[in-house]
């Protein structure tokens, strides 16, 4: 037996692939091309992704190219802040058993100028001395973006107070890029020149820096102090401005408590630095006389390692049987949420199966140490840990976070086994000389040690009889049932009191996926004299689907293959071929259309010269009973008692009841052919 190489697919650079696709982009967008190479040279790669069942499809992938695009809008910012998205391709290749590799990257999606800023106050009303000095603060004006990065700056406020009572102010970005923008109207109310607004003492100016697993809820954070600057009236009113964004307390993850004077800072609820890094609040103090002074708070989240390493959605792995140590099995892949490579950069180990397995701690590529045999271990379950780089933040015990998951590593099947019998001789008792066609004679098992079936496809073992005197007379199935297709004779010369029949199984995995090559050698006869019949041209129907013209060609009289087959694929092949002789004129056994255009021609069959033909190998038939025979051929219903044109055929080989050949002798014999065939089949 024949094994052909079976190795799998690898990815060329899948540590290098780094995409980057915009957000706001319409689904379509050039994402990447994956590309992987098959060390079997006729083997054909199909690309997928691996996803979870409840996974909505943000990408597509054209299964022949690699090419990847959107299939979805990404946006980055509030509330979806989709910033990266990890993406696992597979590379599966068309062999038996078809072998796979896996690739998990990641997308960054970046960043554009598609928000405007946003004004953190929905309203500005404010008061001020009418005897305000000129480049004095009258109030405070701050918007945010949701953009990141550059996108994100404000240009300063920079006006002065003038002579009139209200104002739009206009925030804008500085970026080039689709600048944004936003207005609001900005009142100022003059008042008496004795009236002061309050002010803060001695407040903070540094940023606060908290842990993302912060959680002391009663701390105070920050206190501040404020004097009134009303004459016996030290009451102040505070607030902490709920602003329009997150990162201004729009969802109060921070709230303040009031004393007589003063205020405290808290927490009110969990920080999480994968979401917000900073916080800008404001703290705003107002008098009796509704005069307001405002202080802005920086608060800057730090990350912790608070996030547990996960593994993606492959979970098998393949390799083929009898393949060297040292042979790629599959790549396993972690990640871990946490936003900063002091606590995000994964390792991996094996935790059993260290005898037979190797995985590379940087890569999670995993590899045999040793050759395999499928019928001795068809799989392994293997146990990979992933170990993040810094300690735990989750514990108290200065261990690092481990994700864990088995994988199951199957021992793909090659065909390096023979089929055979279950016995080694089968008898078949009492046969009765005049039993029934399509008697049960024995039925006989073989079998294949190769399991293939189990995997991706399954093995079928043909039966064929091997002596070619006795295959017109029993026929077996591919379920190894023998059965009588002709009476069996007891009798001397030509019967036997006991039939020895000699049966052969092969198994048919050896003829698919075969290289190109000849499959067979045509023969024809010609009924014709000698000089208007061989050599005969054989030669593709043009009319054939161009399937059948791609797969298969003829070189002289031997049909080649040009392709590898696959019989899960197809399990027959229906091919037309036109036969020419190399009479005068030209004689040919058309397609069906042709048949119909030499209908046209009305040609006059030569039946004076197909009767000679059978005169003579009548005569010399050795199976001819030895007596006179008489033969009257005449067209069908013309009432003579020998019989019909059916007699045509009929010399000693009762087995051949075919009578295609009648259809070259015009339309007549052409209809009584088919008539003919219809009764033999039905018989």
């Amino acid at each position: 037996v024949t094994v052909a190489d079976n190795r799998k697919p690898a990815f060329r650079d899948c540590k290098g692939y780094a995409p980057s696709v915009k957000e706001e982009q319409a689904p379509g967008t050039f994402v990447l091309k994956v590309e992987a190479d098959d060390p079997d040279e006729k083997d054909i790669i199909e690309y997928s992704f691996v996803t979870a069942a409840s996974e909505r499809p943000k990408f597509r992938i054209d299964s022949k190219t690699g090419v990847i695009v959107t299939s979805y809008t990404f946006d980055r910012d509030e509330p979806i802040r989709e910033k990266e998205v990890y993406v696992t391709v597979r590379a599966t290749d068309n062999g038996r058993p078809p072998l796979d590799d896996v690739c998990t990257f990641k997308v960054t999606i970046e960043d554009i100028n598609d928000n405007p800023p946003v004004f953190d106050k929905a309203k500005y009303e404010e008061s001020m001395s009418e005897d305000i000095q000129v480049n004095r603060v009258v109030m405070r004006i701050s918007a945010s973006d949701f953009d990141d990065g550059d996108n994100s700056i404000v240009k300063p406020i920079d006006r002065k107070p003038g002579q009139y009572y209200s104002m739009n102010v206009r925030a804008y970005n500085i970026i080039n890029d689709q600048p944004q923008d936003a207005q609001i109207e900005v009142k100022i109310r003059v008042i008496e020149s004795n009236k002061k607004p309050p002010t803060f003492i001695n407040p903070p100016t540094e940023p606060i820096y908290l842990n993302e697993n912060f959680s002391d809820y009663s701390k105070s954070l920050v206190v501040l102090k404020a004097q009134s600057n009303v004459p016996d009236k030290p009451e102040v009113i505070f607030e902490l401005i709920t602003g329009r964004t997150e990162q201004t307390n729009s969802k109060k993850t921070f709230v303040f408590t009031q004393g007589e004077d003063d205020v405290s800072i808290t927490l009110g609820k969990a920080l999480d630095y994968e979401a917000i890094t900073d916080y800008t609040l404001t703290m705003s103090v107002k008098n009796t006389y509704d005069l307001v002074a405002e202080h802005l708070i920086k608060i800057k989240v730090k990350d912790v390692n608070d996030n547990i390493p996960y593994f993606t959605e492959v979970t098998t792995g393949t390799i083929s049987e009898n393949e060297p140590p040292g042979t790629p099995v599959m790549q396993v892949r972690a990640f871990d949420m946490d936003g900063t490579s002091a606590n995000n950069i994964v390792s991996f180990e094996l935790a059993d199966n260290t005898d037979i397995f190797a995985i590379d701690s940087s890569t999670g590529n995993i590899t045999a140490l040793t050759t395999f045999d499928r019928e001795e271990r068809d799989f392994y379950n293997v146990k990979v840990i992933a170990t993040d780089n810094s300690p735990s933040s989750l514990y108290n015990t200065g261990q690092h976070n481990m994700g864990q998951q088995v994988f199951r590593i199957e021992i793909a099947d090659k065909n390096d086994h023979r089929p055979h019998f279950t016995r080694d001789e089968y008898i078949s008792d009492k046969v009765a000389e005049d039993a029934n066609i399509n008697f049960l004679v024995i039925e006989v098992t073989a079998e294949d040690a190769d399991a293939a079936s189990q995997i991706t496809y399954t093995i079928f073992i043909k039966y064929f009889i091997v002596k070619s005197e006795q295959q017109h007379l029993l026929a077996i199935d591919n379920d190894g049932c023998l059965r009588l297709i002709q009476p069996l004779d007891r009798d001397e010369p030509n019967g036997h009191k006991n039939w020895q029949v000699i049966v052969a199984a092969v198994d048919e995995n050896r003829e698919e996926n075969r290289q190109p090559g000849n499959i067979v050698t045509l023969k024809a006869k010609d009924y014709d004299e000698p000089h208007n019949g061989p050599p005969f041209h054989y030669e593709i129907d043009q009319n054939a689907p161009e399937d059948i013209k791609r797969k298969f060609g003829i070189t002289g009289d031997i049909l080649i293959a040009m392709d590898i087959f696959d019989r899960e694929e197809q399990k027959e092949y229906m091919i037309p071929i036109l036969i020419s002789d190399s009479g005068e004129p030209t004689m040919r056994n058309p397609y069906k259309e042709s048949l119909q255009q030499r209908e046209a021609l009305n040609e006059v069959p030569d039946i004076g010269g197909f009767l000679v033909g059978k005169k003579d190998s009548c005569d010399k038939d050795n199976d001819a009973h030895p007596v006179d025979d008489v033969r009257y051929y005449a067209y069908e219903g013309d009432g003579n008692s020998t019989g019909s044109l059916s007699s045509l055929a009929s010399c000693t080989d009762d087995g051949d009841l075919k009578f295609d050949y009648l259809s070259n002798f015009g339309p007549r014999f052409r209809k009584l052919a088919d008539i003919d065939n219809a009764v033999c089949t039905a018989a």
